[in-house]
């Protein structure tokens, strides 16, 4: 799949769920800030032409500026012992939340030592702390959900139904 058509789905999804989009400089910035790290251009794409929001009300995305690492999201509950079982997916900066649980994003080695659009997508399962492979690229975890009905989450085929959700101010 071209980055053309992969454009050209989330200008659909956009039309048909009536989804806003966002301007991503501001969250790319401040990624670069925090992280030091690139978003893969199909994600940008998406926040771009679609922006933040539910998917299916289900897996919720997240806005650039609001995307935290699984170590940051997990901060307020840190002891030795969480940490000591969370190392193999702290890095994982997660973009994207669902309903029962898991949490889908990229190790930030993988966004540093590669070109981010060859960077697998991660899924942390729920009551986890081990990450799996999903999909190779995140091109490729849209064209499995948009495409192909892939039932990535034990929840069958997501309905391609987008609901925007407004960023707050300030926050």
């Amino acid at each position: 799949m071209t980055e053309a058509d992969l454009q050209a789905l989330f200008e659909s999804l956009a039309e048909s769920s009536n989804a806003r989009g966002m301007v991503v400089d501001s969250g790319l910035a401040q990624l670069q800030s925090s992280h030091a790290v690139e978003i893969p251009s199909a994600y940008r794409h998406f926040m771009r032409l679609v922006g933040p929001g539910s998917w299916g009300s289900f897996l919720h995305f997240h806005a650039m500026e609001r995307m935290s690492t699984h170590e940051e999201l997990l901060a307020p509950f840190m002891d030795e012992n969480l940490a000591q079982m969370l190392e193999p997916t702290a890095d994982v900066l997660v973009f994207a939340n669902s309903d029962n649980g898991d949490m889908c994003g990229w190790h930030l080695h993988d966004l540093v030592r590669m070109p981010p659009d060859d960077c697998p997508v991660i899924r942390i399962v729920p009551r986890s702390f081990d990450g799996e492979v999903i999909a190779a690229s995140t091109a490729e975890f849209f064209r499995l959900l948009l495409v192909e009905g892939a039932n990535l989450f034990g929840v069958g085929t997501l309905p391609l139904v987008f609901q925007s959700r407004l960023l707050e101010r300030g926050g």
